[in-house]
């Protein structure tokens, strides 16, 4: 059988036809897909298959290839750019002198208290907490006769209390359960709380697993400010005697160095 030449232009124009149709198409049992084109995500919009959880999604779609770059949380986000997680714990308060951190099963075991013992333990005295003979050590179980177990215990019996000029104390030492009364001459005012100190985020954890670093810190960069960015701390050198003060007045001279002859 002959074919005529333009048969096979024919045959020749027909196959390059269904190859640029197959390349456009998904053919089932074909190798040959087209690749979809990125699609632009709104920052913390919810993604198709997410829970609901903003940072959930985001990882989705970057298993997705869908965005390819980490972005904030706007959930969890604040004006200073840190943020925040919101089951985030106090870590110590202040009243009076005193600090006070949350007596945790690890500092009982430590300081070889009793593991039963409810309380706040008191890690710094000065000031009036000082003067009531409170001591670095001792464990706060009460405030006026109301036990406080958390730091947001503390906060709110110090609240009922904050007008006032006197406090009653019960404290634990070394086994014995002791009743100060602490004074101040105007009013007591309120404690004041803190969480852990803000840290970078991707900071190595710094001590043993506790649970997730957000439990007890916010992570940004707005809180941090090092006087000293390589944390290089010299001792004060060695000074002569009568040599001129080289800074304002911090107190006796002999306090922080070595004064030599």
């Amino acid at each position: 059988m002959k074919i005529r030449g333009t048969t096979i232009v024919a045959l020749g124009m027909l196959v390059v036809a269904i190859t640029v149709l197959a390349s456009m198409i998904d053919l089932p049992g074909s190798d040959m897909s087209v690749t979809p084109p990125p699609v632009e995500t709104p920052v913390g919009a919810p993604i198709a298959g997410n829970t609901g959880d903003p940072a959930m999604g985001i990882a989705v779609a970057m298993r997705r290839g869908v965005v390819e770059q980490r972005a904030p949380i706007p959930a969890l986000s604040s004006a200073n750019g840190s943020f925040v997680a919101p089951n985030v714990q106090f870590s110590e308060a202040h009243w009076q002198g005193m600090e006070a951190l949350p007596l945790t099963i690890e500092l009982k075991r430590k300081l070889k208290l009793p593991l039963d013992l409810e309380g706040l333990l008191i890690d710094e005295t000065t000031l009036n907490a000082a003067v009531s003979g409170l001591l670095a050590g001792d464990v706060l179980i009460a405030i006026n006769g109301r036990k406080v177990k958390s730091l947001k215990q503390m906060q709110d019996e110090t609240r009922r209390s904050q007008m006032d000029r006197r406090a009653s104390l019960a404290v634990y030492r070394k086994g014995r359960l002791l009743t100060l009364t602490l004074v101040d001459e105007a009013n007591l005012g309120l404690a004041q709380v803190e969480t852990a100190p803000m840290i970078l985020p991707g900071d190595i954890m710094p001590h043993p697993y506790r649970g997730p670093c957000t439990q007890c810190h916010a992570i940004g960069t707005a809180g941090l400010m090092m006087p000293d960015p390589d944390l290089i701390v010299l001792p004060p050198g060695p000074i002569r005697a009568g040599a001129t003060m080289p800074h304002r007045d911090r107190g006796p001279c002999g306090a922080c160095h070595a004064i030599i002859q």
